[in-house]
């Protein structure tokens, strides 16, 4: 089952990903930030990149795939969720679209369905989502303000 949220993002596609995900296309942009958001990197190859995070007493192994800049998967060895996150390109920035592919089947999966489409949704989607909107939102308006105050200033004249 998935369960589904996204918007649009008022920033170029790579640079969207790349803050999201701290991916670029050559892999970790800062390894520590990484490790400080995914867990310490056990293992790195062309298929993806392999990280452990503690939880409690034990600990969870994540694999993620990334497709620069259009998709990241990443995929827990239990019975939890996997995450996709899509990216496209479209007027005005990019649509980044975050899959939940959950686990659950039957009468409990159902109810699942159920609590996000009415509550969970924004639960999980606002503060996923918001900071990065508000990120790239302020990072144009200082642009424009930027080139605002670069701009020369004509003197009026009267003839």
């Amino acid at each position: 089952m998935k369960l589904q949220f996204g918007n649009n993002v008022p920033g170029p596609i790579e640079e969207v990903y790349e803050f999201v995900t701290g991916v670029g296309p050559d892999g970790p942009l800062d390894r520590a930030i990484f490790a400080q958001r995914y867990g310490e990197i056990e293992e790195e190859s062309d298929e993806g990149i392999l990280t452990r995070v503690a939880d409690g007493d034990a600990e969870v192994t994540w694999r993620s795939t990334f497709d620069y800049p259009d998709r990241r998967l990443m995929m827990v060895d239990s019975s939890s969720s996997d995450r996709e996150d899509i990216f496209i390109t479209v007027r005005g920035g990019t649509k980044w679209t975050v899959v939940i592919h959950s686990k659950k089947g039957g009468i409990p999966g159902l109810m699942q369905w159920f609590y996000f489409q009415v509550i969970g949704k924004y639960r999980v989607g606002v503060p996923v989502i918001s900071p990065v909107i508000f990120h790239f939102r302020r990072k144009a308006r200082d642009a424009e303000r930027e080139a605002a105050e670069t701009l020369p200033i004509s003197p009026d004249t009267e003839d």
